[in-house]
């Protein structure tokens, strides 16, 4: 059976479509319609309290204070809605929120998740290394433009 040219265009463009809004429904869920980062914000900055180091043979946590836990803070630079990890060499970042968490993530193995806790955002921050892990807990602060 032969079909007009009309019609198999009319479907192309139909699929063409259908694609395209299942899409934007799939980039609006992950774009961060429901994140904790103000559109207005400039950076953000988080200090942690626990550190941990994972290894094969082993996990070690410690609580961080004062100065050890200011040299491992944590640095985020946004620009024009574009997020930059600045405590690590200004690796960019993709924002994408699920349910009530919004991530920021560089290449797989290196991500922070923010999650708004009562009045304050708490953040974990992970890295994978090649035969270990290191994952920081802590509370963020949203430094807004002026």
């Amino acid at each position: 059976m032969r079909f007009p040219q009309q019609i198999v265009a009319a479907i192309g463009l139909a699929g063409c479509l259908a694609f395209g809004a299942a899409g934007a429904a799939w980039q609006a869920q992950t774009t961060g319609e429901k994140t904790v980062i103000p559109p207005n914000a400039s950076a953000l900055e988080g200090v942690p309290a626990v550190r941990l180091d994972a290894k094969k043979d082993g996990a070690r946590r410690r609580a961080l204070e004062g100065e050890e836990a200011a040299r491992q803070s944590l640095k985020i630079r946004v620009d024009n809605g574009k997020y930059f990890w600045a405590t690590r060499e200004n690796v960019p970042l993709t924002l994408t929120t699920a349910g009530e968490f919004t991530y920021l993530t560089a290449e797989p193995g290196q991500y922070i998740r923010l999650r708004r806790v009562n009045d304050k955002i708490e953040y974990v921050e992970h890295v994978d290394k090649e035969w270990e892990s290191v994952t920081w807990w802590g509370e963020m602060r949203i430094v807004l433009k002026k």
